[in-house]
């Protein structure tokens, strides 16, 4: 089944524990009272805690790691992370510039769940960094709060019409602080990146991910050239957009679907925004009283 943002906690908890019965309420209490006395945490729901302890395939403490290193990227880059408004005009120029697609694998169950990107122009001056960061930190909610935990998340990009332009608008800081959370502060389970039309421009992008990432990042990551089927070794053509071979819609047709549903969602995310902004707030007086 699909959730809304109001399904009751209960019921969620029912039907994830359907396809992982390792998602018990013992445990998620556990993890919550762990982390009950760390000030530096925001209020967390309760189905972000079961997020975070399948992510970590069950495991409690490192479960409790990950929550700690998430929230510190959070307000590392709170550009990021706690200024989501999908009625942003940055987020409307990223809908305009990048097809950005939950692609309709079997979304309610637990199999791989497919998200899938391309250009839908190249033009390097309409391409911005961070509105693709901000969006896609939106869909990790949005994904989680509609379809829940699966197996892994898949992520296939067409980077056809990828060229230098667009590299060097990388903000450095930013994206190696974002490889980091995707290394030990992820709430699902990233099983690997496909990158189709790799090129030149992508070996470029790839020389600054080694600087950044650990092995196991980088493992996760396979590139294609151009002309290669070789995705489908991987991929059923069922998950992907006709563009790229598939049998699926239009990735024009995923693009809307997703942007429309995060605009529904977007109440979540201003709440998320003043809980996070509190948040900072106190933490930054307690460092200033610290120093005094």
């Amino acid at each position: 089944m699909a959730y809304s943002p109001l399904t009751p906690f209960s019921e969620y908890l029912q039907v994830e524990q359907s396809k992982y019965p390792e998602l018990t309420l013992d445990e998620i209490q556990k993890l919550k009272e762990s982390l009950e006395d760390d000030q530096t945490l925001p209020p967390i729901s309760d189905k972000k805690y079961l997020a975070f302890l399948h992510s970590c395939n069950f495991d409690i403490e490192l479960a409790k790691k990950t929550i700690k290193k998430c929230y510190q990227f959070h307000f590392r880059i709170p550009q990021v992370f706690c200024e989501l408004d999908p009625l942003d005009d940055d987020m409307e120029l990223n809908y305009n510039c990048l097809s950005i697609c939950q692609m309709p694998t079997a979304n309610t169950n637990k199999n791989d769940r497919v998200l899938f990107m391309m250009f839908q122009d190249t033009n390097h001056e309409m391409f911005e960094y961070l509105p693709l960061f901000k969006y896609l930190t939106m869909w990790m909610n949005y994904t989680l709060l509609k379809y829940g935990t699966c197996d892994g998340m898949v992520i296939v990009i067409d980077s056809k019409g990828l060229n230098w332009r667009h590299i060097v608008k990388i903000p450095i800081g930013v994206a190696s602080k974002m490889l980091k959370f995707l290394e030990v502060g992820l709430p699902i389970r990233l099983k690997a990146v496909h990158v189709l039309n790799a090129g030149s421009a992508t070996q470029m992008i790839m020389k600054m991910v080694t600087r950044f990432a650990n092995q196991e990042l980088i493992e996760k990551i396979k590139l294609h050239p151009s002309g290669s089927n070789d995705i489908f070794n991987y991929i059923s053509r069922n998950e992907l957009p006709e563009e790229v071979g598939g049998y699926g819609k239009s990735h024009t047709f995923f693009n809307d679907e997703l942007y429309n549903d995060l605009i529904d969602m977007r109440d979540v995310f201003l709440e998320q925004n003043e809980v996070l902004g509190n948040q900072m707030k106190y933490v930054n007086q307690q460092l200033d009283q610290n120093d005094d």
